[in-house]
């Protein structure tokens, strides 16, 4: 049963940090008028259900989503792809309750491809991950609240988070057009190009990664690579997946030499191989018990990624020096899973 308070504008701030409403940060007061107007945006009933989480026992609303993405500071553009971010949230692949839970500290990372990320402004230039830009910050901000305030996922009670990462606040960008012929995000995952879609995966905070002193593609991949199997990963060694964002320098590099975006995420699962010695080194001794049971193939190495298919290869980034970042997933695909789904305009 939603609630509607009589406050004064003064008062609004502290009651809501009162109630644990706010996800630290100070919010937009969401009025009916503002509530109404994000509703019609996405021309949604405020009753409709736009998903719910089984292990929880709960649903979400549109009125509910709307009232947190209006929270989040977003514009009424915005909340179709808020939309199609709740929609995957609430799919049971992403495994909402596990990843909420965990003593991991998930971010809900966000990757928006498509011609609606550029129309509303979102930004997948320079400083791609990073503040100043009101559409990537409210949109993935408005699916962390309503991870919060719908699912109950508040710290110290349902959200389990030992310690977090800032990109609980927000994380979530805008894939750049990739330079022919490689194609965007939401091609390879099985869209139209005229299609927008929102991609979330559940994720540890991001890594920079720097190659400012060669173009030689392999050199590239392994920077990346060599992030991605470091002991302190936790997918590594244990079938997980990633997002690895290539900046400019590090795209054109690639693409140049005439790799194809499947030949590199197949050069990265190659690269991302480790031994038990590798590990031991790096102080992470072997999971040999319980859901993460690690098992070698027949040479004796361990996946961080048993299909090419489990990395996303994005680009995005501002030109530069040679910079690009690496994502990890949180926990293996048998916790949780990336899920897209085409923004409905």
């Amino acid at each position: 049963m939603s609630e509607t308070l009589q406050l004064e504008e003064s008062a609004v701030q502290e009651e809501y940090f009162e109630r644990g409403w706010t996800d630290g940060l100070p919010i937009v007061p969401p009025t009916p008028e503002r509530v109404q107007a994000f509703l019609a945006a996405a021309r949604l009933d405020p009753d409709e259900v736009l998903g719910a989480v089984a292990a929880r026992s709960r649903s979400i609303s549109a009125q509910e989503t709307a009232i947190n993405a209006v929270m989040a500071g977003c514009r009424p553009e915005y909340f179709p792809i808020v939309v199609a971010g709740v929609r995957a949230l609430a799919d049971p692949a992403y495994n909402a309750n596990g990843a909420l839970t965990s003593t991991g500290g998930t971010a809900i990372c966000t990757i928006v491809s498509g011609p609606l990320a550029a129309q509303v402004g979102m930004n997948s230039a320079h400083n791609v991950l990073g503040q100043g830009n009101r559409a990537n910050a409210t949109i993935g901000r408005a699916l962390r609240l309503v991870a919060q305030n719908v699912l109950g996922a508040k710290p110290g009670a349902l959200d389990g988070a030992s310690i977090g990462n800032p990109g609980k606040y927000s994380l979530c960008f805008a894939e750049a057009e990739p330079i022919s012929p490689w194609g965007p995000l939401r091609v390879e995952l099985g869209f139209a190009p005229q299609d927008t879609t929102v991609t979330i995966l559940a994720t540890e905070g991001p890594r920079q990664i720097a190659n400012v002193l060669t173009g030689d593609p392999e050199a590239v991949l392994r920077i990346a690579a060599s992030s991605l199997r470091a002991a302190h990963t936790y997918i590594a060694g244990k079938g997980g997946q990633a997002v690895v964002l290539l900046g400019p320098e590090h795209a054109g590099a690639v693409r140049d030499a005439g790799w194809t975006r499947a030949q590199a995420r197949e050069y990265l699962v190659q690269q991302t191989r480790v031994t038990a010695e590798e590990l031991a080194a790096g102080g992470q001794p072997l999971e040999s018990t319980g859901a993460h049971t690690m098992v070698a193939e027949a040479d004796g190495r361990y996946s961080t990624f048993r299909d090419p298919d489990d990395i996303l290869l994005v680009c995005a980034g501002g030109a530069g020096a040679g910079w690009s970042a690496v994502i990890p997933a949180w926990a293996p695909k048998n916790n949780s899973l990336s899920v897209t789904r085409r923004v409905e305009v």
